[in-house]
Protein backbone atom coordinates (compact mmCIF):
# COMPACT_ATOMS: atom_id res chain seq x y z
CA UNK A 1 0.00 0.00 0.00
CA UNK A 2 2.92 2.67 -0.39
CA UNK A 3 1.38 3.78 -3.13
CA UNK A 4 -1.76 4.98 -1.31
CA UNK A 5 -0.04 7.10 0.98
CA UNK A 6 -0.63 10.70 -0.22
CA UNK A 7 -4.26 9.33 -0.95
CA UNK A 8 -7.01 10.50 1.91
CA UNK A 9 -7.92 7.70 3.45
CA UNK A 10 -11.69 8.95 2.96
CA UNK A 11 -11.15 7.92 -0.98
CA UNK A 12 -9.68 4.29 -0.06
CA UNK A 13 -12.23 1.60 -0.69
CA UNK A 14 -12.57 -0.59 2.11
CA UNK A 15 -10.10 -3.58 1.30
CA UNK A 16 -7.25 -0.84 1.46
CA UNK A 17 -8.53 0.67 4.13
CA UNK A 18 -8.82 -2.46 5.69
CA UNK A 19 -4.86 -3.02 5.21
CA UNK A 20 -4.04 0.29 6.38
CA UNK A 21 -5.53 -0.51 9.84
CA UNK A 22 -3.31 -3.68 10.15
CA UNK A 23 -0.04 -1.73 9.22
CA UNK A 24 -1.07 1.21 11.77
CA UNK A 25 -1.47 -1.68 13.99
CA UNK A 26 1.86 -3.12 13.47
CA UNK A 27 3.83 0.03 13.71
CA UNK A 28 3.45 -0.13 17.64
CA UNK A 29 5.64 -3.26 17.08
CA UNK A 30 3.40 -5.31 19.63
CA UNK A 31 4.02 -8.65 21.06
CA UNK A 32 0.58 -9.87 20.62
CA UNK A 33 -1.41 -9.08 18.00
CA UNK A 34 -5.41 -9.54 17.79
CA UNK A 35 -6.98 -9.22 13.91
CA UNK A 36 -10.76 -9.34 13.69
CA UNK A 37 -11.62 -10.63 10.45
CA UNK A 38 -8.51 -9.11 8.44
CA UNK A 39 -9.09 -9.96 5.28
CA UNK A 40 -12.74 -9.47 4.98
CA UNK A 41 -13.07 -6.94 2.57
CA UNK A 42 -9.52 -7.64 0.54
CA UNK A 43 -9.40 -9.49 -2.58
CA UNK A 44 -7.76 -12.84 -2.78
CA UNK A 45 -4.29 -11.48 -3.74
CA UNK A 46 -4.34 -8.94 -1.08
CA UNK A 47 -5.57 -11.02 1.36
CA UNK A 48 -2.66 -13.69 0.43
CA UNK A 49 0.13 -10.94 1.03
CA UNK A 50 -1.24 -10.01 4.08
CA UNK A 51 -1.03 -13.26 5.76
CA UNK A 52 2.30 -14.40 4.14
CA UNK A 53 3.40 -11.30 6.51
CA UNK A 54 1.50 -11.76 9.41
CA UNK A 55 2.84 -15.84 9.06
CA UNK A 56 6.34 -14.36 8.91
CA UNK A 57 6.19 -11.53 11.75
CA UNK A 58 5.15 -15.06 13.34
CA UNK A 59 7.88 -17.18 12.35
CA UNK A 60 10.14 -14.70 12.45
CA UNK A 61 9.91 -11.93 15.53
CA UNK A 62 7.98 -14.43 17.35
CA UNK A 63 4.54 -12.03 17.01
CA UNK A 64 1.79 -14.21 18.56
CA UNK A 65 -1.26 -13.57 16.93
CA UNK A 66 -4.92 -13.96 17.34
CA UNK A 67 -7.51 -13.67 15.04
CA UNK A 68 -11.00 -14.30 14.02
CA UNK A 69 -12.24 -15.09 10.76
CA UNK A 70 -14.51 -16.83 8.84
CA UNK A 71 -13.31 -17.47 5.75
CA UNK A 72 -11.26 -20.26 6.79
CA UNK A 73 -10.09 -21.58 3.08
CA UNK A 74 -7.64 -18.12 3.61
CA UNK A 75 -6.09 -18.87 7.07
CA UNK A 76 -6.90 -22.69 8.05
CA UNK A 77 -3.05 -23.44 6.98
CA UNK A 78 -1.57 -20.86 8.22
CA UNK A 79 -2.11 -21.31 12.14
CA UNK A 80 -1.48 -24.01 14.25
CA UNK A 81 -4.61 -24.27 16.02
CA UNK A 82 -8.43 -23.20 15.94
CA UNK A 83 -10.79 -22.31 18.82
CA UNK A 84 -14.36 -23.14 17.58
CA UNK A 85 -17.57 -22.07 18.87
CA UNK A 86 -20.16 -24.63 17.70
CA UNK A 87 -23.24 -23.09 19.28
CA UNK A 88 -26.57 -24.04 20.30
CA UNK A 89 -24.64 -23.96 23.96
CA UNK A 90 -22.03 -26.92 23.15
CA UNK A 91 -18.93 -25.88 24.79
CA UNK A 92 -15.94 -24.43 22.33
CA UNK A 93 -13.57 -26.73 20.66
CA UNK A 94 -9.76 -25.90 20.59
CA UNK A 95 -6.91 -28.38 18.83
CA UNK A 96 -5.02 -28.39 15.48
CA UNK A 97 -6.81 -27.59 12.53
CA UNK A 98 -7.38 -31.09 11.12
CA UNK A 99 -8.54 -31.83 14.54
CA UNK A 100 -11.27 -29.39 15.02
CA UNK A 101 -12.41 -29.69 11.51
CA UNK A 102 -13.53 -32.80 11.46
CA UNK A 103 -15.90 -32.02 13.84
CA UNK A 104 -17.30 -28.92 12.92
CA UNK A 105 -19.85 -28.22 9.44
CA UNK A 106 -18.47 -24.79 9.54
CA UNK A 107 -15.86 -26.09 6.82
CA UNK A 108 -14.27 -24.52 3.75
CA UNK A 109 -14.87 -26.47 0.23
CA UNK A 110 -11.79 -28.10 0.26
CA UNK A 111 -12.15 -29.75 3.41
CA UNK A 112 -15.64 -29.86 2.92
CA UNK A 113 -15.30 -32.29 0.02
CA UNK A 114 -12.73 -34.17 1.82
CA UNK A 115 -15.22 -35.27 4.60
CA UNK A 116 -17.70 -35.84 2.34
CA UNK A 117 -15.45 -38.46 0.37
CA UNK A 118 -13.66 -39.81 3.73
CA UNK A 119 -9.89 -38.25 2.46
CA UNK A 120 -7.40 -39.21 4.91
CA UNK A 121 -5.21 -37.44 6.50
CA UNK A 122 -6.83 -34.47 6.22
CA UNK A 123 -5.92 -32.24 3.40
CA UNK A 124 -5.29 -28.42 4.23
CA UNK A 125 -4.03 -26.88 1.22
CA UNK A 126 -4.64 -27.39 -2.49
CA UNK A 127 -1.21 -29.10 -2.70
CA UNK A 128 -2.37 -31.48 -0.36
CA UNK A 129 -5.59 -32.24 -1.66
CA UNK A 130 -4.51 -32.28 -5.31
CA UNK A 131 -3.00 -35.77 -5.21
CA UNK A 132 -6.73 -37.32 -4.06
CA UNK A 133 -8.19 -35.50 -6.72
CA UNK A 134 -6.17 -36.88 -9.33
CA UNK A 135 -6.74 -40.11 -8.49
CA UNK A 136 -10.50 -39.65 -8.55
CA UNK A 137 -10.86 -37.14 -11.79
CA UNK A 138 -10.65 -40.16 -14.11
CA UNK A 139 -13.80 -41.97 -12.29
CA UNK A 140 -16.13 -39.18 -12.65
CA UNK A 141 -19.20 -38.64 -14.90
CA UNK A 142 -20.29 -34.76 -15.22
CA UNK A 143 -23.04 -33.12 -17.16
CA UNK A 144 -22.35 -30.94 -19.37
CA UNK A 145 -21.71 -27.73 -18.71
CA UNK A 146 -24.99 -25.84 -18.00
CA UNK A 147 -25.15 -22.73 -19.94
CA UNK A 148 -25.60 -18.85 -18.36
CA UNK A 149 -29.63 -17.49 -19.01
CA UNK A 150 -29.82 -16.37 -22.66
CA UNK A 151 -31.39 -12.51 -22.67
CA UNK A 152 -34.93 -13.04 -23.18
CA UNK A 153 -35.45 -10.35 -25.90
CA UNK A 154 -36.52 -7.65 -23.71
CA UNK A 155 -34.37 -4.33 -22.76
CA UNK A 156 -31.60 -5.74 -20.01
CA UNK A 157 -32.63 -4.15 -16.50
CA UNK A 158 -28.98 -2.42 -16.32
CA UNK A 159 -27.25 -1.14 -18.68
CA UNK A 160 -24.00 0.79 -18.34
CA UNK A 161 -22.60 2.13 -21.47
CA UNK A 162 -18.85 4.19 -21.64
CA UNK A 163 -19.09 5.26 -18.16
CA UNK A 164 -16.06 7.17 -16.87
CA UNK A 165 -15.68 8.83 -13.07
CA UNK A 166 -13.28 10.75 -11.75
CA UNK A 167 -13.14 11.18 -7.89
CA UNK A 168 -11.96 15.04 -6.59
CA UNK A 169 -8.35 13.86 -6.47
CA UNK A 170 -8.03 13.56 -10.11
CA UNK A 171 -8.19 9.15 -9.71
CA UNK A 172 -9.83 7.74 -12.29
CA UNK A 173 -11.85 5.44 -10.53
CA UNK A 174 -14.28 3.85 -13.71
CA UNK A 175 -12.62 4.20 -17.69
CA UNK A 176 -14.82 3.35 -20.38
CA UNK A 177 -16.79 0.84 -18.72
CA UNK A 178 -20.01 -1.43 -20.61
CA UNK A 179 -22.31 -3.77 -18.84
CA UNK A 180 -25.53 -5.54 -19.65
CA UNK A 181 -27.55 -7.05 -16.75
CA UNK A 182 -30.80 -8.87 -17.64
CA UNK A 183 -34.08 -10.02 -15.92
CA UNK A 184 -33.25 -13.53 -14.33
CA UNK A 185 -29.57 -13.49 -14.54
CA UNK A 186 -26.76 -13.12 -11.17
CA UNK A 187 -23.76 -11.25 -12.10
CA UNK A 188 -20.60 -10.80 -10.15
CA UNK A 189 -18.09 -8.02 -9.99
CA UNK A 190 -14.58 -9.29 -9.51
CA UNK A 191 -11.32 -7.46 -8.93
CA UNK A 192 -8.52 -6.56 -6.70
CA UNK A 193 -9.01 -3.92 -4.10
CA UNK A 194 -9.92 -0.06 -5.93
CA UNK A 195 -10.79 -1.52 -9.25
CA UNK A 196 -13.88 0.27 -9.60
CA UNK A 197 -16.43 -1.83 -8.06
CA UNK A 198 -18.53 -0.07 -5.28
CA UNK A 199 -18.14 3.27 -7.73
CA UNK A 200 -20.21 1.34 -10.34
CA UNK A 201 -22.59 0.18 -7.86
CA UNK A 202 -22.94 3.60 -6.69
CA UNK A 203 -23.63 4.94 -10.21
CA UNK A 204 -26.88 2.49 -10.56
CA UNK A 205 -28.63 4.26 -7.64
CA UNK A 206 -27.86 7.86 -8.33
CA UNK A 207 -25.36 7.99 -5.19
CA UNK A 208 -22.42 9.23 -8.02
CA UNK A 209 -23.22 11.25 -11.24
CA UNK A 210 -20.93 10.03 -14.27
CA UNK A 211 -18.27 12.17 -15.68
CA UNK A 212 -19.34 10.63 -19.17
CA UNK A 213 -21.32 7.73 -20.05
CA UNK A 214 -25.02 6.65 -19.29
CA UNK A 215 -26.43 4.51 -16.99
CA UNK A 216 -29.22 2.88 -17.23
CA UNK A 217 -31.74 0.69 -14.28
CA UNK A 218 -35.27 -0.74 -15.17
CA UNK A 219 -34.96 2.22 -18.55
CA UNK A 220 -34.48 5.15 -16.28
CA UNK A 221 -31.79 7.43 -16.25
CA UNK A 222 -29.67 6.96 -13.21
CA UNK A 223 -27.85 10.67 -13.51
CA UNK A 224 -30.85 11.91 -13.89
CA UNK A 225 -32.93 10.42 -11.23
CA UNK A 226 -33.24 11.08 -7.45
CA UNK A 227 -31.75 7.94 -5.48
CA UNK A 228 -34.62 7.70 -3.35
CA UNK A 229 -37.07 7.42 -6.42
CA UNK A 230 -34.49 4.40 -7.72
CA UNK A 231 -34.64 2.33 -4.81
CA UNK A 232 -38.62 2.07 -4.65
CA UNK A 233 -37.52 -0.71 -7.40
CA UNK A 234 -33.69 -1.35 -7.19
CA UNK A 235 -32.28 -2.72 -3.76
CA UNK A 236 -29.46 -1.82 -2.45
CA UNK A 237 -26.91 -3.16 0.13
CA UNK A 238 -23.73 -1.11 0.74
CA UNK A 239 -20.56 -2.28 2.37
CA UNK A 240 -20.56 -1.17 5.84
CA UNK A 241 -24.60 -2.46 6.34
CA UNK A 242 -25.52 -0.45 9.78
CA UNK A 243 -25.62 2.44 7.87
CA UNK A 244 -29.28 1.27 6.93
CA UNK A 245 -30.05 0.43 10.46
CA UNK A 246 -31.64 3.03 12.16
CA UNK A 247 -35.09 1.48 14.40
CA UNK A 248 -34.71 0.78 17.34
CA UNK A 249 -36.13 -2.91 17.01
CA UNK A 250 -34.47 -5.53 14.06
CA UNK A 251 -39.15 -5.57 13.38
CA UNK A 252 -39.05 -2.17 12.76
CA UNK A 253 -36.27 -2.03 10.55
CA UNK A 254 -38.44 -4.20 8.28
CA UNK A 255 -41.52 -2.39 8.94
CA UNK A 256 -40.05 0.55 8.11
CA UNK A 257 -38.66 -0.39 4.73
CA UNK A 258 -42.67 -1.56 3.93
CA UNK A 259 -43.55 1.72 5.23
CA UNK A 260 -41.18 3.87 3.14
CA UNK A 261 -43.02 1.87 -0.13
CA UNK A 262 -46.54 2.18 0.71
CA UNK A 263 -46.57 -2.01 1.31
CA UNK A 264 -49.24 -2.70 4.13
CA UNK A 265 -47.83 -4.44 6.80
CA UNK A 266 -47.03 -8.16 7.08
CA UNK A 267 -44.98 -9.29 10.41
CA UNK A 268 -45.53 -12.92 9.14
CA UNK A 269 -43.76 -12.82 6.06
CA UNK A 270 -41.07 -10.37 7.79
CA UNK A 271 -40.16 -13.07 10.47
CA UNK A 272 -40.36 -16.01 7.69
CA UNK A 273 -38.23 -14.03 5.92
CA UNK A 274 -36.06 -13.15 8.95
CA UNK A 275 -35.95 -17.60 9.97
CA UNK A 276 -34.45 -17.92 6.67
CA UNK A 277 -31.68 -15.66 7.15
CA UNK A 278 -31.47 -17.30 10.39
CA UNK A 279 -32.01 -13.99 12.60
CA UNK A 280 -35.73 -14.64 13.73
CA UNK A 281 -35.04 -14.61 16.89
CA UNK A 282 -33.08 -11.17 16.92
CA UNK A 283 -36.90 -10.00 16.34
CA UNK A 284 -36.68 -7.59 19.46
CA UNK A 285 -33.46 -7.07 19.49
CA UNK A 286 -31.70 -3.49 18.90
CA UNK A 287 -30.30 -3.18 15.44
CA UNK A 288 -27.19 -2.13 16.53
CA UNK A 289 -26.29 -4.49 19.22
CA UNK A 290 -26.08 -7.00 16.27
CA UNK A 291 -22.78 -8.53 15.12
CA UNK A 292 -21.66 -7.73 11.38
CA UNK A 293 -23.05 -10.64 10.22
CA UNK A 294 -26.37 -10.20 11.60
CA UNK A 295 -26.63 -6.50 10.98
CA UNK A 296 -25.36 -7.58 7.16
CA UNK A 297 -28.53 -10.53 7.37
CA UNK A 298 -30.80 -8.03 8.53
CA UNK A 299 -29.78 -5.01 6.22
CA UNK A 300 -30.50 -7.78 3.60
CA UNK A 301 -33.73 -8.79 4.56
CA UNK A 302 -34.98 -4.41 4.85
CA UNK A 303 -33.88 -3.93 1.27
CA UNK A 304 -35.63 -7.49 -0.01
CA UNK A 305 -39.33 -7.30 2.04
CA UNK A 306 -40.05 -4.58 -0.62
CA UNK A 307 -39.64 -6.89 -3.70
CA UNK A 308 -37.17 -5.56 -5.98
CA UNK A 309 -36.68 -5.81 -9.38
CA UNK A 310 -33.23 -4.99 -9.02
CA UNK A 311 -30.89 -6.18 -6.91
CA UNK A 312 -26.81 -4.41 -6.00
CA UNK A 313 -24.82 -6.68 -3.14
CA UNK A 314 -21.54 -4.72 -2.60
CA UNK A 315 -19.75 -7.95 -0.51
CA UNK A 316 -22.52 -9.17 1.08
CA UNK A 317 -21.18 -12.40 2.95
CA UNK A 318 -18.88 -10.19 5.15
CA UNK A 319 -19.76 -11.42 8.72
CA UNK A 320 -21.24 -14.45 7.28
CA UNK A 321 -19.55 -18.46 8.21
CA UNK A 322 -20.38 -20.97 5.32
CA UNK A 323 -23.42 -22.23 6.71
CA UNK A 324 -25.08 -18.59 6.54
CA UNK A 325 -23.70 -18.16 3.04
CA UNK A 326 -24.97 -21.07 1.64
CA UNK A 327 -28.43 -20.23 2.61
CA UNK A 328 -27.51 -17.01 1.18
CA UNK A 329 -26.85 -18.60 -2.15
CA UNK A 330 -30.05 -20.77 -2.66
CA UNK A 331 -32.06 -17.39 -1.66
CA UNK A 332 -30.24 -15.00 -4.26
CA UNK A 333 -30.59 -18.31 -7.17
CA UNK A 334 -34.21 -18.37 -6.01
CA UNK A 335 -34.50 -14.75 -6.26
CA UNK A 336 -32.52 -14.97 -10.00
CA UNK A 337 -35.19 -17.80 -10.99
CA UNK A 338 -38.07 -15.15 -9.67
CA UNK A 339 -36.55 -12.97 -12.43
CA UNK A 340 -34.77 -10.52 -10.02
CA UNK A 341 -31.57 -9.60 -11.60
CA UNK A 342 -28.33 -9.11 -9.41
CA UNK A 343 -25.19 -7.48 -9.68
CA UNK A 344 -22.68 -8.43 -6.54
CA UNK A 345 -19.36 -6.67 -5.70
CA UNK A 346 -17.90 -9.85 -3.88
CA UNK A 347 -14.50 -11.03 -3.30
CA UNK A 348 -15.86 -14.07 -2.31
CA UNK A 349 -15.16 -16.70 -4.71
CA UNK A 350 -16.75 -19.63 -3.25
CA UNK A 351 -20.28 -17.64 -3.45
CA UNK A 352 -19.57 -16.73 -7.53
CA UNK A 353 -18.49 -20.76 -7.90
CA UNK A 354 -22.23 -21.39 -5.78
CA UNK A 355 -24.72 -18.76 -7.13
CA UNK A 356 -23.49 -16.68 -10.06
CA UNK A 357 -24.22 -17.06 -14.10
CA UNK A 358 -21.53 -14.79 -15.25
CA UNK A 359 -18.44 -12.91 -14.06
CA UNK A 360 -16.81 -9.40 -14.78
CA UNK A 361 -13.65 -8.93 -13.95
CA UNK A 362 -12.41 -5.87 -13.25
CA UNK A 363 -8.96 -3.72 -13.10
CA UNK A 364 -7.82 -0.47 -12.79
CA UNK A 365 -11.55 1.26 -13.34
CA UNK A 366 -11.98 -1.48 -16.20
CA UNK A 367 -13.93 -4.62 -16.91
CA UNK A 368 -10.86 -6.32 -18.87
CA UNK A 369 -13.35 -9.68 -19.33
CA UNK A 370 -16.93 -10.97 -18.63
CA UNK A 371 -18.22 -13.90 -19.50
CA UNK A 372 -20.22 -17.58 -17.64
CA UNK A 373 -18.92 -18.11 -14.21
CA UNK A 374 -17.52 -20.93 -14.67
CA UNK A 375 -15.34 -20.36 -17.64
CA UNK A 376 -14.18 -16.97 -16.27
CA UNK A 377 -13.07 -18.81 -12.92
CA UNK A 378 -11.39 -21.74 -14.21
CA UNK A 379 -9.14 -19.61 -17.08
CA UNK A 380 -8.63 -17.31 -13.63
CA UNK A 381 -5.57 -18.14 -11.20
CA UNK A 382 -6.55 -15.48 -8.53
CA UNK A 383 -10.36 -15.76 -8.96
CA UNK A 384 -10.43 -19.73 -8.89
CA UNK A 385 -12.71 -21.22 -5.70
CA UNK A 386 -10.90 -24.07 -3.78
CA UNK A 387 -12.54 -27.34 -5.94
CA UNK A 388 -11.38 -25.53 -9.30
CA UNK A 389 -8.05 -25.49 -8.41
CA UNK A 390 -7.97 -29.02 -7.83
CA UNK A 391 -9.81 -29.96 -10.59
CA UNK A 392 -8.42 -27.53 -13.30
CA UNK A 393 -11.87 -28.13 -15.00
CA UNK A 394 -14.68 -25.90 -15.77
CA UNK A 395 -17.01 -28.35 -14.70
CA UNK A 396 -16.51 -28.59 -10.87
CA UNK A 397 -16.54 -25.67 -9.00
CA UNK A 398 -18.23 -26.69 -5.95
CA UNK A 399 -18.03 -29.92 -3.70
CA UNK A 400 -21.78 -30.22 -4.76
CA UNK A 401 -20.08 -30.45 -8.52
CA UNK A 402 -18.05 -33.03 -7.83
CA UNK A 403 -20.44 -35.37 -5.82
CA UNK A 404 -22.97 -35.02 -8.52
CA UNK A 405 -20.52 -36.62 -10.72
CA UNK A 406 -19.29 -39.82 -8.54
CA UNK A 407 -20.40 -43.03 -10.44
Amino acid sequence: IAHLRRRPVSLLSGGEKQRVAIAAALTLQPDILVLDEPTSQLDPQAAEEVLLALRQLNEDLGLTILLSEHRLERVVHYVDYILCWPGGGQPPLFGEPADILRQTPLTPPLIALAKALGWEPMPLTIKQGRRFARALKDQLRPAPLPEPPAPNGHPPAIRIDNLWHSYPNGVEALRGVSLAVYAGEFVALMGRNGSGKTTLLKHLVGLLKPGRGKVQVLGVDASRTPTEEITRAVAYLPQHPGRLLFTERVADELAFSRRAHDLPSDPEADRALLRRLGIAHLWDRHPHDLSVGEQQRLALAAVLVTGPQVILLDEPTRGLDYVQKQELAAILRELRDQGKAILMATHDVELAAAATDRVALMAEGEIVVIGPSRRIMSESLVFASQVNKLFRDPRYLTPEDVIRALP
